[in-house]
């Protein structure tokens, strides 16, 4: 009796195990929690933007009076150095541009163009050296900038560090008002003469930019440009007169122009969207 009620107990024991070990077989398997991947700021593709800042430039300027010899005589050379003078103004403009990230190192080039207004007027007084007069006037002014660069940064995400450099383009007209003066009895006339040139140099500089949204960046740039020496036609001076015939010598001006200034910057970047960051 004892006998066939344990060999019931366990054949039901067997039975149950053998029901919940189907009953396991047949449950899904829980997938393990999926990573979610971490979304880096891609900063490749072209943009195109506005800038505002202020401008310093620090000029020097040379006035030259070559030796003539004309029907009225000889007449002696001179040289007047009107020193270095600091201006300054606001300036605003645009630029565009195209960069490539590869890593987190980004190269790009860009151009940009700028309205400004610097002036620097000297008008001469005091002792003088000769065939100078009180009241000659000498300005140098400036109406825009433009720079082709390069760039090269490092990337953390939305935020770039970059450095910068090219060629840089400006107009600097010089104009040169010889006044009308009286010397020995003679009435010397005057004249009035102004030429512009686009003068060529190089710039260099940094700046950090920020990426506000996948598409809109804000940043602030620094550069310093310096242009070397360029010689200006000052006009024609009558430096020698004998009963109304004079001696007219072909002056100049020789002018050098070196800048420093600071932009802010808002770009629009046609980008080529996120990268996925791979670890």
């Amino acid at each position: 009796m004892r006998s066939n009620i344990g060999l019931t107990l366990a054949s039901a024991t067997s039975l149950m195990i053998g029901l919940g070990a189907a009953s396991a077989a047949d449950m899904p398997l829980k997938a393990r929690p999926m990573v979610a991947p971490v979304v880096a700021y891609n900063w490749t593709g072209c943009y195109i933007g506005g800038n505002l800042g202020g401008k310093w430039a620090r000029t020097s300027d040379v006035v030259n009076i070559p030796t003539a010899t004309g029907p009225a005589g000889t007449s002696p050379a001179s040289v007047l150095d009107l020193g270095n003078a600091d201006s300054s103004t606001f300036l605003g403009g645009g630029q565009i541009g195209c960069n490539w990230q590869s890593g987190r190192v980004v190269f790009g080039i860009e151009g940009d163009a700028q309205a400004q207004r610097w002036r620097r007027t000297e008008t001469i007084a005091g002792v003088l050296p000769a065939l100078f007069v009180p009241g000659d006037i000498f300005e140098l002014r400036s109406d825009w900038q433009a720079s082709v660069r390069g760039r090269i940064g490092y990337a953390w995400d939305r935020t770039l560090l970059y450095a910068t450099g090219g060629v840089a383009f400006t107009d600097v007209q010089a104009y040169t008002n010889w006044i009308p003066t009286v010397s020995g009895g003679i009435a010397f006339p005057g004249t009035i003469t102004s030429q512009t040139k686009t003068l060529v140099g190089a710039t260099v500089g940094a700046g950090v930019e920020q990426a506000i949204t996948d598409n809109f960046t804000i940043g602030i740039e620094g550069r310093y440009t310096w242009y070397g020496r360029e010689t200006f036609d000052a006009g024609q001076l009558a430096t020698f007169g004998l009963r109304n015939i004079f001696t007219f010598a072909p002056t100049t001006r020789d002018v050098r122009v070196e800048t420093a200034e600071v932009l802010l910057k808002a770009n629009w970047k046609f980008n080529s969207g996120p990268v996925v960051a791979k670890y």
